[in-house]
């Protein structure tokens, strides 16, 4: 036996060893896959009715979100028309006291022309 052969035998028990190393892994590789496997089908079987539980809830609140939203845009409405009646009685208080302010200062500078001119006679009428 030579050195060649020598080389031959050691190729080939290292590349025998080598397959059993990779088909050992290989192996191991397969069944970790099929736990994965399996615990995805366990967490699908799981989440699926979550995802429909979620639907049905997230409806529930897009219901109540647009009831909110009816009750919202009411009392915007109710406070516009709150604000224009506040507005209208203002308006409809001042045009009375603005009639009357005239009316009160026309008098007073009536009151002090008529002291005026009374002052210019002497006093006298």
């Amino acid at each position: 036996m030579d050195s060649t052969d020598a080389w031959h035998y050691a190729l080939t028990a290292f590349l025998i060893l080598f397959g059993l190393g990779l088909a050992f892994a290989l192996f191991r590789l397969g069944t970790l896959l099929k736990h994965v496997t399996t615990n995805l089908d366990d967490a699908m079987g799981e989440v699926v009715p979550m995802l429909g539980k979620t639907s049905i809830t997230l409806d529930h609140v897009n219901a109540e979100l647009e009831k909110v939203g009816k009750v919202t845009d009411t009392a915007v409405d109710t406070v516009q028309t709150v604000d224009h009646t506040a507005r209208a009685v203002t308006h409809a208080a001042a045009a009375p006291v603005k009639a009357v302010n005239s009316a009160v200062e026309g008098a007073r500078h009536a009151f002090e022309s008529f002291k005026a001119k009374r002052r210019q006679r002497g006093g006298v009428v």
